[in-house]
């Protein structure tokens, strides 16, 4: 019997832990491609996932809160962070249906630099930040002057020297959601889009996967109020945020576990 999405998010873990999170106020917006359009997006070895018979893009946004790396106690430093991502759902030849981030957008430095050092997900330095009213959840991340990773801490002081001198303005990309939560959406679809057993990333020469382990995902459906920004354009998906998302969903909260998984490519 073919495993549902809902068995692989809550599969065992093959190792221990990496980090582990209390995952907040998350917002899904998903939207369909073409799967030959997001292909060369991805990393070797994987390819995107075809799921109700489409490849499927997305931005997701999120709170990290009470982040810590077993066996240590929960860190101030890694403890909570805000994070926008522009993301493709894929699938590998072992058949782990996971994610690929083209960017994950945070505020948070020494995730940034453990992220690069460690993971292979491409973190990037901006102004992050969430907030929730009742139902209503609010995204916006306008990143910083510089480019992808740690050096781009660097690299934004200088340059706000540089452009007080008269030089260029670098591009500083955006993104912006808010959404209204509703009622309960437990279909099959809903599942697919937002439980995935991991992340795909590109590390060094090499594609490797990142087990991801969480309780089954409580998931309400949502209604847009607002969506816009060009973030898409730094990571090669430009317009991904011009028209209304095929799927817009909100979870509450969940608790997810990251451990390594194993080469893909």
């Amino acid at each position: 019997m073919t495993p549902t999405a809902r068995d692989r998010a809550a599969a065992p873990l093959r190792h221990r832990p990496v980090t582990v999170h209390a995952w907040d106020d998350v917002v899904f917006a998903h939207w369909r491609h073409d799967p030959e359009s997001l292909a060369p997006l991805v990393p070797r070895g994987t390819r995107p996932d075809v799921v109700d018979g489409s490849a499927w893009a997305g931005l997701s946004a999120y709170v990290f809160r009470e982040t810590r790396v077993p066996p240590f106690p929960p860190s101030g430093r890694l403890g909570t962070m805000t994070e926008v991502t522009i993301e493709i759902l894929t699938v590998d030849d072992a058949g782990r249906h996971g994610v690929v981030y083209r960017t994950v957008d945070t505020g948070n430095v020494p995730a940034i630099v453990a992220a690069h050092a460690l993971l292979g997900v491409p973190y990037t330095f901006s102004h992050a930040r969430a907030k929730r009213r009742g139902d209503v959840l609010t995204y916006r991340s306008v990143r910083h002057r510089g480019g992808l990773g740690p050096a781009a801490v660097v690299r934004s002081s200088r340059r706000s020297r540089s452009t007080r001198d008269g030089g260029p303005v670098p591009p500083r990309h955006a993104a912006s959601v808010r959404v209204v939560a509703g009622e309960v959406d437990d279909s099959s679809l809903a599942v697919e889009l937002t439980t995935r057993a991991g992340i795909h990333a590109r590390y060094l020469t090499q594609t490797v996967f990142w087990q991801r382990q969480h309780d089954p995902l409580t998931l309400r459906s949502a209604r847009l109020e607002r969506l816009g920004g060009d973030l898409p354009d730094a990571v090669g998906m430009p317009g991904l945020l011009d028209r209304q998302p095929d799927s817009l969903l909100v979870l509450d909260g969940t608790t997810v576990r990251y451990a390594w998984g194993e080469v893909v490519s």
